[in-house]
């Protein structure tokens, strides 16, 4: 398995260009191909006010949202050009989470973006990207590579941390991660807590992932009171690991938000990629 066909997320958003640039870097390790797939934002109008919105208004925004569309796929075109790598452009006005989710079963791996944590203005985040990396992990059935918000991405895959509980989720997110896996030069398979009765244990684990050739550090980590995102986030930092890999857990998104979850713990306050599948 390798990666052939990557998509990348690019809507009104100045981090477009990191996310470009990881995919990039990401095409020229495995061959692939990167297909830039545009989400054209909709005029931005409070559902209290519509009936008094002026038209006018409406219409100015549609023509800022297509000249920005315009200015996305030349920066892209030219950006991908020069790298010298295979690409194409795709648009959507679908909402990000369904024309991702639509593109990605032709392809191999999403790159998206982390929303904006603790947003000045919560209007001014992208339509439809407030939920993305969680929800389109969960409905793709294809990989998805969360950019964080914040600070430079670098090439990633050196130092990989991968969540294991013997579930489901993670056994995929493993398997999906594998082509980065392969090439790494250290892989953290990690779990928090005890090892549970009806877990996989991590000896077996471990001998699969040796088989295939994998350079392998093992850890089960006492997430000392913390909740077991913030101890997987930890362990990442003090490995310096630069990608982390986990499944996708999650019921609603309500009661994530209300209850807390690792998934949504970990994309809250990501500081480095984070690779999710379900």
């Amino acid at each position: 398995m390798s990666y052939r066909d990557i998509v990348v997320h690019l809507t009104l958003d100045p981090r477009n260009a990191a996310r470009i640039q990881l995919a990039i870097g990401m095409a020229r390790r495995f061959g692939a191909r990167v297909s830039g797939l545009y989400t054209v934002p909709p005029p931005n109008v409070p559902y209290y006010m519509g009936e008094y919105i002026p038209t006018e208004l409406i219409q100015k925004q549609m023509d800022e949202a297509q000249k920005a569309s315009v200015s996305a796929h030349t920066e892209f075109m030219s950006t991908c050009a020069s790298a010298g790598i295979e690409h194409r452009w795709l648009s959507s006005e679908l909402a990000p989470v369904e024309a991702l989710r639509l593109t990605v079963r032709a392809s191999d791996i999403a790159i998206v973006g982390q929303p904006d944590p603790s947003p000045a203005d919560p209007s001014s985040i992208p339509y439809g990207t407030d939920v993305l990396p969680h929800e389109l992990a969960l409905q793709a059935g294809r990989p998805v590579l969360a950019v964080p918000h914040g600070g430079p991405v670098a090439e990633i895959g050196r130092r990989i941390l991968v969540a294991w509980n013997g579930k489901r989720e993670a056994t995929r997110a493993l398997h999906d991660a594998m082509p980065l896996l392969r090439s790494a030069e250290t892989v953290h398979l990690i779990t928090v807590g005890p090892e549970r009765k009806g877990r996989t244990l991590l000896a077996e684990i471990t001998e699969h992932l040796q088989r295939h050739g994998l350079r392998l550090e093992t850890a089960i980590v006492d997430p000392a009171g913390q909740k077991v995102g913030t101890a997987l986030m930890a362990e990442a930092q003090a490995r310096q690991a630069d990608l982390v890999v986990m499944g996708a857990f999650g019921h609603s998104r309500l009661r994530e938000m209300v209850f807390g979850g690792v998934t949504e713990t970990i994309l809250s306050g990501m500081s480095l990629p984070v690779l999710l599948s379900n």
